[in-house]
């Protein structure tokens, strides 16, 4: 089986029958250059499943053992994702003082990722939505509450219309009044997922609002929303880095810059003419 085949078969929604499967699909996808270091042991810990439901998985996709399907793709023509990896300073030490430079190498596979949906169509879709509809929300919620709002923030200083949700009226009214059709809503999230967020999409998607999804692979919900943006957001620490969200979300604004063109110096310089006015910002 090629790459192409394996990758199509793997982001065919009507091929995988359970969740879990789905789940699995997804990992395979955002880590084929990581599979030559993996077992299936490895991978069943980190999305959450079975050794034996990786097992059945890799059949359905066509292999025995996941020996067969990294020499299959290695067999099928040269590729940069199954080059040797060159570990990070302090990589190889195991005393636990090399921790830093695993957490190191972590980001820059993170990094990596990001940057490379920056030339997909679901980039650019999801730049031009934000760039265009007169009305964008920004939702997150628990402990990426405060850089949803930070990103909220820094668009506004790009173009108006932006605010940012909490749900904490319990309505999200703000949202739902006005024109759908002329709106966007981007929900920020990740394990340990809000219980608000899926039934917030599903809300939005019926009323006609264009709903964006930044979100790590393993979010249910997210193949439902009109774009998804993967947040790979794993590292080799305890807790789970945001490093890769605020990169994402600072790569994802600089474009919707790029696309509004002159219009964001007209819009910063009103913003700046308002501040002197109000005299909130104190000079050096």
């Amino acid at each position: 089986m090629s790459q192409d085949q394996i990758l199509g078969r793997l982001g065919s929604k009507s091929h995988w029958r359970t969740q879990s499967e789905t789940l699995l699909a997804r990992y395979f996808q955002a880590h084929l250059e990581d599979l030559p270091f993996e077992t299936a042991a490895s991978i069943a810990k980190k999305v959450g499943v079975s050794a034996v439901t990786v097992g059945r998985f890799l059949r359905r996709l066509g292999y025995r053992k996941l020996s067969e399907l990294t020499l299959d793709l290695r067999a099928r023509g040269p590729n940069s994702a199954w080059q040797v990896k060159e570990p990070a300073p302090g990589k190889s030490n195991g005393n636990g003082a090399g921790i830093q430079g695993r957490q190191l190498q972590a980001h820059i596979d993170n990094l990596t990722r990001i940057f490379g949906q920056a030339s997909t169509p679901a980039w650019g879709k999801a730049v031009k939505l934000i760039a265009d509809a007169p009305r964008v929300f920004v939702v997150s919620f628990q402990n990426l509450r405060g850089i949803g709002d930070y990103f909220a923030s820094q668009l506004d200083y790009a173009r108006p219309g932006v605010r940012f949700l909490d749900g904490e009226d319990g309505t999200f009214v703000d949202l739902f009044d006005g024109e759908p059709r002329k709106t966007c809503l981007v929900i920020i999230e990740s394990r340990r997922y809000a219980r608000k967020a899926g039934p917030l999409a599903d809300r939005a998607k019926a009323a006609g609002i264009k709903v964006i999804a930044i979100t790590d692979i393993y979010c249910a919900w997210a193949d439902d929303a009109d774009v998804s943006l993967t947040d790979p957001g794993e590292g080799e620490v305890f807790w789970d880095s945001t490093v890769s969200t605020v990169a994402l979300l600072e790569l994802l604004l600089e474009s919707v810059i790029e696309r509004l063109g002159e219009r964001v110096p007209a819009r910063i310089k009103h913003l700046t003419a308002l501040q002197d006015y109000f005299g909130d910002f104190g000079d050096m």
